[in-house]
């Protein structure tokens, strides 16, 4: 059985395979991942800094 037919028999199962894969070979990039997610958490906490401030001001 070839890769295209098993995605087209067994779709769900194929993504799923596919997420692991991915989750896998993408792990050493995880700490960079986590620190995007901190920066971003920041950069919305400062952003929403800003609004209030914006907003007392008008």
């Amino acid at each position: 059985m070839s890769e295209e037919d098993y995605k087209k028999l067994h779709p769900v199962l194929s993504e799923v395979t596919q997420t692991y894969v991915d989750l896998y070979t993408n792990r050493p990039n995880e700490k960079n991942r986590e620190k995007l997610i901190k920066l971003e958490a920041l950069l919305h906490e400062k952003l929403e800094v800003i609004k209030k401030a914006k907003e007392k001001e008008e």
